[in-house]
């Protein structure tokens, strides 16, 4: 069954809702600022790191960088200690030659140990830790093979002499060197024989084997 709606009598008005009450001066403003601002916090929050730096992930951007300066201080440190106390590479033979040598006599089974002390152009020969002889060492580098002269020096380092029939001369071995890194070798002979010109003559001097033992 339709209902019909009761028609207006005469005079009456049709009733429509009240309008909403305005707010109070100021408080629409008020309301959408809060409006804004909540949605702001929310995108905030949102697109936020999940951890603020440095504290929510243990501080570990920090912990890296503090590494990574520390790390390059303690090289820097050590370059400027190794540079400091390294000995330079000598750039020429009679460098080379600086140090503390041990000296063997190729292909002699039983020998003593020898020591050879070479400081400036002085060589001291040490016999079981005891002081022998001395030389003073005269290098011709540029020569092929290279050259070298030791000549026997007395207590006050003057060459020593020796007569040789009706005159006198100095005691020089004159030899033929190598040198390379921690290792020479030399073969010499004794004044007035010839200077050999080569390390493997069947009916030559015995070769000497140094090996660097400290500089």
């Amino acid at each position: 069954m339709t209902v019909e709606p009761t028609p207006l009598q005469e005079g009456e008005e049709q009733r429509q809702p009240p309008p909403p009450s305005p707010l109070p001066e100021g408080k629409g403003e008020q309301a959408r600022d809060n409006s804004t601002t909540g949605n702001a916090l929310i995108e905030r929050e949102t697109s936020a790191a999940p951890f603020p730096s440095g504290r929510g992930d243990g501080g570990g951007g920090s912990s890296r960088r503090i590494a990574i300066i520390a790390a390059g201080v303690a090289f820097v440190a050590f370059a400027v200690w190794y540079f400091a106390i390294r000995t330079p590479e000598p750039r020429d033979d009679f460098g080379r030659f600086q140090g503390e040598w041990k000296l063997t006599v190729a292909d002699r089974e039983k020998q003593m140990p020898i020591t050879v002390r070479v400081s400036g152009d002085k060589w001291t020969w040490l016999v079981g830790g005891t002081d022998q002889k001395r030389y003073a060492m005269t290098l011709r580098p540029d020569t092929n093979p290279k050259e070298i002269d030791l000549t026997q020096l007395t207590a006050d380092d003057a060459p020593l002499q020796e007569r040789r029939g009706e005159s006198t001369g100095a005691v020089v071995l004159r030899g033929i060197y190598t040198i390379e890194g921690d290792k020479a070798k030399l073969v010499t002979a004794p004044s007035p024989l010839p200077r050999p010109t080569t390390f493997d003559a069947d009916d030559g001097p015995p070769v000497w084997v140094l090996e660097l033992q400290g500089r």
